[in-house]
């Protein structure tokens, strides 16, 4: 069982604002986790990656911008407390929208 420290993130929308999209951020002895609810959304709509800063990037650009639940493009970027080594990042992305 490990141990989870609150961090202070800033979360911040590139371009349009996305409040449905939902970002948690959580600090173990050896790394960040960030659990990002992105409702609506398939595997494969949803980007994760690190930019040149370290800091963590996550997009997304629906298949269908006119679907039912309001799902809109979005790029959120999320700095950490510390530089993150884009070497040494992965990402996991559910069906459900986590």
């Amino acid at each position: 069982m490990g141990f989870f420290f609150c961090v202070k993130t800033a979360v911040v929308d590139i371009g349009s604002s996305a409040d449905w999209v939902k970002i948690n951020v959580q600090k173990t002895k050896d790394f960040f986790e960030v659990y990002a609810l992105v409702p609506g959304l398939l595997c494969e709509e949803v980007r994760v990656q690190s930019d040149p800063a370290g800091r963590l990037v996550i997009s997304c650009e629906p298949e269908h911008p006119d679907n039912p639940w309001g799902v809109t493009p979005f790029k959120k970027v999320v700095s950490l407390p510390s530089r993150i080594d884009p070497h040494q990042t992965s990402a996991v992305v559910t069906f459900h929208g986590q």
